[in-house]
């Protein structure tokens, strides 16, 4: 299943727009990120199939009115290597959004992603979205191309949420927050006649030197998936950060039952800051 999501702030009122600028909407600062507002991913063009492709990015050179008001519309579709156009399965549709620039300038962050299907075949494949600024009419196209790679044993969809409204969260808070760290452990192996397995999860918090903060690291099993027939499970990790700092979260999984004991691994900032 793939499904296309951006981010916009809504405003209510009708305003004119300024004097029409020139060129085309660019797209800069694009990265695919571990989440929406997270940290840019290490490998940035290979995926594994289950896995959310997103790519953050800027939108440079919106018409905007007198009060920092944007209106344009997104839309995408993903293309296999072949050429055939895997969605949209009908023609493109644009999505309207309103963003309000508050802090002035021309520039909106926002995403695009698609949710893969832990089936997808391994293969080239090709990303692309179209904007269309309301105001001013001009467009702008932007095309990643990426690679979904074998099904391995991994860590995919590493995101951050706030542990109080469930809502996403950057990897960037202050001393007493509450965060959940979560992510899926996934193509371990399972039992076929009792359906477990045995998995160990690890996370270890390190420093700006890349010491350990703690003693030990915190530590799990999973023994009974989540999802059996596709080795997935869904961890959510509580984070309450108690002091300010740079800080990265090492995560291990060692698969037991698989042969060689297979070990699979990421690492996630983390920045704490002082309110002021």
């Amino acid at each position: 299943m793939l499904v296309f999501c951006q981010l916009s702030s809504f405003v209510s009122g009708q305003a004119q727009p300024m004097m029409p600028l020139t060129g085309s909407v660019e797209f800069r600062n694009v990265r695919a990120t571990m989440g929406l507002l997270g940290a840019a991913r290490k490998e940035q063009d290979r995926f594994q199939p289950g896995e959310l492709i997103l790519y953050s990015f800027d939108l440079v050179n919106l018409q905007a009115t007198p009060e920092g008001l944007c209106r344009y519309a997104l839309g995408v579709e993903f293309i296999d290597s072949k050429g055939t156009i895997l969605f949209p399965k009908e023609d493109m549709r644009l999505r309207e959004s309103q963003a309000l620039c508050p802090l002035a300038g021309n520039l909106v962050p926002t995403f695009a992603y698609a949710d893969t299907d832990p089936d997808l075949k391994p293969g080239r494949y090709l990303f692309r979205v179209k904007v269309t600024d309301r105001l001013s009419g001009r467009t702008g196209t932007l095309e990643k191309a990426f690679e979904i790679v074998p099904r391995s044993f991994s860590l995919i969809r590493l995101s951050w949420m706030y542990s109080t409204s469930g809502e996403t969260a950057p990897p960037l808070g202050t001393p007493g927050q509450g965060f959940l760290l979560t992510f899926v452990v996934s193509q371990f192996a399972v039992d076929d006649k009792t359906g477990r397995s045995d998995v160990e999860v690890s996370i270890k918090v390190l420093d700006e030197t890349g010491k350990a903060v703690g003693m030990k690291p915190f530590t799990g099993q999973i023994s009974v998936p989540e999802d059996e027939a596709r080795r997935f499970h869904l961890i959510r990790f509580p984070f309450q950060p108690n002091r300010a700092g740079q800080f990265v979260l090492e995560i291990s999984a060692t698969d037991r039952k698989a042969p060689g004991k297979p070990v699979t691994s990421a690492r996630v900032p983390f920045s704490v800051i002082e309110p002021r």
